[in-house]
């Protein structure tokens, strides 16, 4: 084994190691640049979620601001007013007529009274 032969390519010299030198540092500077562009694509697809949903929101708070009324019928059967026409019948009929609801014959009696702590109910 005293006679040895470098590989073929395998040779160190100023040519092949300057040229190594200067693709590492090319590699180097497109993988920086391209990972900047794929940070910048990504910074915009967030910003442009972000503007997107922002827009939807606003149209859908000016939607309920102009109308008077929330979106999803869901939302509606746990208001006051839908609750308050289960109670007593329909609002629009209710609207309409002045008198008071009838109470139900098998219905309490209540009698609410001013206090000086505040209103007080007592039931007969």
């Amino acid at each position: 084994m005293t006679k040895t032969f470098p590989l073929p390519g395998n040779g160190q010299n100023l040519f092949q190691s300057l040229f190594r030198t200067l693709f590492l540092i090319a590699a180097t500077i497109g993988g920086f640049f391209i990972f900047a562009a794929s940070a910048a694509f990504a910074f915009f697809v967030v910003i442009g979620i972000l503007v997107l949903g922002f827009v939807a929101f606003s149209v859908l708070w000016l939607r309920a601001k102009i109308l008077g009324k929330p979106l999803s019928p869901v939302t509606s059967k746990w208001s006051f007013q839908s609750f308050e026409s289960q109670s007593f019948g329909d609002t629009k009929t209710k609207a309409t007529s002045d008198e008071a609801p009838k109470p139900r014959a098998n219905a309490p009696v209540l009698d609410a009274h001013k206090t000086p702590d505040g209103w007080s109910v007592d039931t007969d």
